[in-house]
């Protein structure tokens, strides 16, 4: 756990106060969200380095194909638009989240891990960053946690049972990540997932946008 902690230290001390210190991996101008008359399937992606597609402890470490990138190739109707950044958690987000033009239909936030390995207060400012979507008039989708290396994280079940229970008292969509099926040897550090899990984490959260938006697909 020491070892997890002093890993998200270093990835945060990137981070400037916008709640990450990386660009985002691409911005999507308003006017090519949604071509006149087509279905409305875009999507802005808020999470860490999980979703974010990062490997080992350095943050320019990226996949070949990041869940951004997956999301895009399994479904190619939808703008993506990236907002991840490497040792993001709610409460560094939220004050920036809150000050940000949103201008996809749907919103995916990808936060926990970081939260859990830290043990920071993650119910309330999940519950606000969903609130605040709905009250943008937008689309929230949740995801759980993945599933980090056996025996790291001891607290990562309870973050997860608290996304999923804030999604279902928000009635909001979510992405079951921990069933996602995987194993020690798809990862590449304590918590970081391989090529292989990343695809496959893309793929349950494709499910989740095609239950929320089925002429997306």
């Amino acid at each position: 756990m020491l070892a997890f902690l002093s890993v998200v230290a270093s990835i945060v001390g990137c981070s400037e106060g916008s709640g990450g210190g990386l660009p985002p991996a691409n911005a999507v101008p308003a006017a090519a969200l949604k071509p006149p008359g087509a279905a409305d399937c875009s999507v802005t992606l808020y999470g860490d380095s999980i979703l974010y597609g990062t490997y080992g402890t350095t943050p320019t470490n990226r996949l070949v194909d990041p869940p951004a990138a997956a999301i895009k190739r399994l479904r190619p109707a939808y703008t993506v638009v990236d907002r991840t950044s490497p040792g993001d958690f709610v409460n560094l987000r939220l004050p920036t989240f809150r000050r940000e033009a949103i201008e996809t239909r749907f919103v995916v936030i990808e936060h926990g891990m970081n939260d859990a390995g830290n043990r920071f207060d993650y119910a309330e400012p999940l519950r606000s960053m969903i609130r605040g979507v709905k009250a943008m008039g937008k689309t929230p989708i949740v995801t759980g946690l993945s599933r980090p290396r056996s025996g790291e994280v001891s607290t990562r079940d309870a973050y997860d049972a608290i996304a999923r229970s804030v999604a279902a008292e928000e009635r909001v969509i979510f992405a079951d990540w921990g069933a996602v099926p995987m194993t020690d040897a798809d990862l590449q550090d304590e918590l970081h997932p391989g090529q292989d899990y990343s695809h496959r984490l893309a793929e349950q959260l494709v499910s989740a946008l095609d239950r929320a938006a089925p002429e997306c697909r």
